[in-house]
């Protein structure tokens, strides 16, 4: 089983660190043949993922990058399957979307943990039709919440869902709680962006695009329907003096809160009725006991909530919702899931 990986950050070497874990049922193997970043590529037929890190972080490649040279890499390489882990961008959808678009061109099969293709709908829309006109399989689900596999739930489920909630943002619980700790918004807000928890576009985080874009995967993955992020409304709270998500949140407030024992998180919120579906991200004063006050750091949680029959169900999940070896631990259970369906396909 021949594999490549574009994006050699922390979550791509988080992966090749766990390379040996990746499944090949029937006494077969993984062979890395390609790994590349936005600098060079490494291609060989089969590389040692702990020599590539080590080559990467001396920015010592076999070759240097060319401008959109995705496809001619992948020709070359010749990948059962291809792993994106490239930043998100949801401005250009560079370079993850175009390397997403050219693997599916060559019929390779994808796993992903970049965002990029969930910009808007019409590019979801597009990604998701190719995969489909090509007959190979499309797997993003490490695009939403990380470490927590809820999307995969939906072969779990078969409850009609009615409602999904969530805080699902690292960011905004770390400045949050800054915030409890007596610091200054512009102050929590820039030490997020320092340690490199928040982007330097920080209204990304702060406004509420992040929690957004990942209603986009939990709706697709959850009811089937395909929504695109500019869909899902953006608020703020007018009493609580919010802007938009959590941006004019105070250590004043968030101590008057205390004072009613309630706590301030940004939710995203999806609403099913009808056939019809409304998404929105938000801020919220919640009961100190109630199980979302206590999620913080860059643990998310999600609530699924729907009717079997005559019967209410309830899911709570709880997990990393970011971090290196989270989200590559996704990744490689979605490769390894991949891995065995395309071995079946073989077999059959």
């Amino acid at each position: 089983m021949r594999i490549s990986v574009f994006g050699l950050g922390h979550v791509g070497r988080a992966l090749l660190a766990s390379f040996q874990r990746v499944r090949v049922p029937g006494g077969g193997r993984a062979r890395l043949v390609l790994a590349a970043d936005g600098r060079g590529a490494y291609l060989g037929e089969d590389l040692d993922p702990a020599r590539v890190t080590a080559r990467k972080l001396e920015r010592d490649y076999d070759r240097p990058r060319a401008d959109r040279d995705a496809a001619a890499l992948l020709a070359e390489a010749r990948p059962d399957v291809h792993v994106e882990l490239t930043p998100t961008d949801l401005e250009t959808g560079a370079p993850a979307l175009g390397d997403v678009r050219a693997a599916l061109e060559a019929r390779i099969p994808v796993v992903t943990a970049a965002k990029s293709h969930q910009r808007s709908r019409e590019v979801l829309s597009g990604v998701l039709e190719l995969a489909k006109e090509r007959g190979v399989p499309f797997l993003d689900h490490a695009s939403t919440l990380a470490g927590i596999p809820a999307t995969e739930m939906v072969a779990g489920i078969g409850f009609e869902l009615r409602s999904v909630e969530g805080v699902l943002n690292g960011t905004t619980n770390y400045i949050l709680k800054r915030l409890a700790e007596g610091a200054a918004f512009d102050q929590a807000r820039d030490e997020a962006v320092e340690k490199g928890f928040a982007e330097r576009n920080w209204r990304y985080d702060l406004e509420g695009m992040d929690v957004a874009v990942k209603l986009v995967g939990l709706v697709r993955h959850l009811t089937g329907v395909v929504i695109g992020a500019e869909e899902v409304e953006l608020r703020g709270d007018a009493e609580l003096g919010l802007e938009r998500g959590i941006v004019g949140a105070s250590p004043e407030l968030i101590a008057r809160l205390a004072e009613e024992g309630q706590v301030l998180k940004l939710f995203g919120q999806v609403e099913i009725a009808g056939g019809a579906v409304r998404a929105a991200v938000g801020p919220r004063a919640v009961p100190a006991s109630d199980p979302f006050a206590a999620v913080e750091g860059f643990h998310n949680a999600v609530r699924l909530e729907g009717v079997m029959n005559d019967s209410p169900m309830e899911l709570f999940l709880r997990g990393p919702g970011a971090g290196a070896d989270e989200t590559a631990s996704r990744v490689l259970g979605n490769l390894n899931h991949l891995i065995e369906v395309l071995s079946w396909r073989h077999e059959a």
